[in-house]
């Protein structure tokens, strides 16, 4: 299931999506939020091609700047991008701001993070067919939930019906990854959280706003 054929198929559909996606907005705020499958995409080709380095054993530096390219995708892009996006396409003043809120979680993981790889870069490794991004991360639990509060919990305070699916399917995977392939976590949730960004086409094919959450 993960492979390097794994991540460049997701990746060239995500691609075609995302370019899909951006032609389909019609307002600049719109453009955060359907560019995500496009950065996605960009992410799973990374890892592709790190696949067919690590399988093929690779001896040079290729391997090492994939590996903390990728991290980069996952501690500092999407803690900040996330809620930002979501942020941009919200029109409800009281959900803005607490999308604005999360967003202060997700700075503080993205500098915690660029500190972290400047004092410790990833190195990679194939794990049961799924790829192990070896990084010592401190009060590690603290960090997942703000790395949960800072990419999924957005898209649920989303007044927008697909958006707010897309937040329960990526918060579903993340618990899914967690606690089923704890070790290769990094990889597995990004490859399901690319597939679900997919959705995000269809906010905008079908844009239909009911605030699901009610904010008092």
């Amino acid at each position: 299931m993960f492979s390097a054929e794994a991540s460049f198929i997701v990746g060239g559909t995500l691609l075609a999506s995302g370019i899909t996606t951006v032609r389909k907005t019609i307002y600049p705020r719109d453009i955060p939020i359907a560019m995500i499958p496009f950065i996605f995409a960009i992410q799973q080709l990374v890892e592709g091609f790190l696949w067919v380095s690590l399988i093929n054993n690779d001896s040079s530096q290729t391997p090492f700047w994939l590996s903390n390219i990728y991290g980069v995708f996952i501690g500092i892009i999407w803690p900040l991008f996330a809620p930002f996006a979501v942020y941009c396409a919200e029109t409800d003043s009281k959900r803005r701001k607490i999308i604005a809120s999360i967003g202060l979680a997700g700075l503080g993981l993205a500098i915690y993070t660029s500190i972290g790889l400047a004092d410790e870069p990833i190195i990679a490794e194939i794990i049961n067919h799924r790829i192990n991004y070896k990084h010592h991360v401190g009060v590690y639990q603290l960090v997942i939930v703000l790395y949960l509060l800072a990419t999924c919990v957005p898209f649920i305070f989303s007044s927008y019906r697909h958006l707010y699916i897309t937040g329960i399917i990526i918060t579903l995977g993340f618990f899914v990854a967690y606690f089923t392939f704890l070790e290769t976590f990094a990889s597995v949730w990004c490859f399901f959280a690319a597939i679900a960004s997919a959705l995000i086409y269809f906010h905008f094919a079908h844009r239909v706003k009911e605030p699901l959450i009610p904010i008092p």
